[in-house]
């Protein structure tokens, strides 16, 4: 049986997010590591850690850690943090997601730009600060990682390359030359690739295994978050030259639905995504030039899409701000943005404002 592993230092919500993730993720097994022992003599976190998820009972394979990024409650292990359990879970090549209780970080502009600049060696880090914000997300991401697995094993002896391999299992194989420019100079997939294969004793099948955790990490990080193949509501409310507030509405979105994502993560709380193919597509049947005359077409009225600053047509999204923003007052090719998300700029106020202060 599949099972997430939960590594949480507070015992309640602990428990809390385990009992949630019963009710909703469906055949998965939660397992809780209640950090009871000690150490042995010699032995270091990382050993621990992983010797604990090997000697969990016959059948049972962890599919997924999520952990808290504080874990300085364990009395049995003082010093304890999220490091070495994404350290074993890295060795494992079991998916790993972190959680925090600490107001604030996401909310704050610097915070979220020093994420983006460092994206690629991100782990994915949860939205929310309780269970009842993490239960839904960690069983998407579980669902995500499995759904990513079996059509990744279902591919046998035609996995070909990442980016192929991907395009297969999302079942777009038009897609696999964007997907090939997201991968270009993705260092965190990259660097995983190349840590576990050894050119002198090259071990294929070690690496096919935890290829699932690569694809997924990279679907997760860059595809989805960096607009270009995929938008998310925002990007595709700008990219359609429609109202955000009106795509919000779902009434707004079923006239979409033919383009809407539904492969690995489509569930997460970070979407919907639509893909920008799909969207084209519809416009072109419709002869239409943008989102606002396609709806109007159909009856449904609906504002344009601007800028909140400039105050002029959108068509873009700030990766920073996480609104819509125009070509003119925005920055774009930027060196650590993957090449395909050539819809993901920063506006220009705030690339020079941070910018400046950190000395980039």
């Amino acid at each position: 049986m599949r099972a997430i592993l939960i590594i949480d230092d507070k015992t309640d919500e602990r428990e809390d997010l385990a009992a949630r993730l019963e009710d909703t993720a469906g055949s998965a097994r939660v397992v809780l590591f209640t950090g009871a022992e000690s150490l042995e003599a010699g032995h270091s976190f990382e050993r621990h850690i992983s010797d604990w998820i090997d000697e969990i009972e016959d059948g049972i394979s962890v599919a997924l850690i999520a952990c808290d990024k504080e874990l300085g409650a364990y009395s049995e292990l003082p010093g304890l943090s999220a490091t070495p359990v994404s350290a074993v879970a890295l060795e494992k090549g079991i998916p790993f997601c972190v959680y925090s209780r600490q107001a604030g970080d996401d909310a704050q502009e610097f915070a979220r730009f020093k994420r983006l600049r460092m994206w690629d060696s991100e782990e994915i880090t949860l939205e929310g600060l309780d269970p009842s914000d993490w239960a839904p997300q960690v069983k998407s991401l579980f669902l995500g990682f499995e759904a990513l697995r079996v059509g990744y094993e279902a591919l046998g002896e035609q996995r070909g390359t990442p980016p192929s391999a991907l395009a297969e299992v999302l079942g777009r194989r038009d897609a696999e030359s964007r997907l090939a420019l997201y991968a270009s100079g993705e260092q965190a997939f990259l660097k995983e690739v190349f840590t576990f294969y050894d050119p002198d004793e090259p071990n294929v099948d070690a690496l096919y295994e935890r290829m699932p955790r690569i694809l997924g990490k990279w679907l997760f990080l860059s595809i989805l978050r960096f607009p270009g193949i995929l938008v998310n509501k925002v990007a595709a409310a700008s990219y359609l030259n429609v109202d955000p507030a009106a795509l919000s509405q779902k009434d707004v979105q079923a006239r979409f639905s033919d383009a809407r994502y539904q492969g690995p993560f489509h569930e997460n709380e970070l979407g919907p995504w639509w893909w920008r193919d799909g969207l084209d597509d519809l416009m072109d049947q419709a002869g239409t030039k943008d989102g606002q005359e396609y709806l109007l077409k159909q009856g449904v009225r609906v504002g344009e899409c601007r800028d909140p600053v400039a105050d002029e047509p959108a068509g873009f999204y700030c990766m920073l701000t996480r609104t819509p923003v125009s070509r003119e007052n925005s920055r774009g090719d930027i060196s650590w943005f993957p090449s395909g998300a050539d819809l993901a700029r920063i506006r220009k106020d705030k690339f020079e404002e941070i910018t400046a202060l950190i000395g980039v």
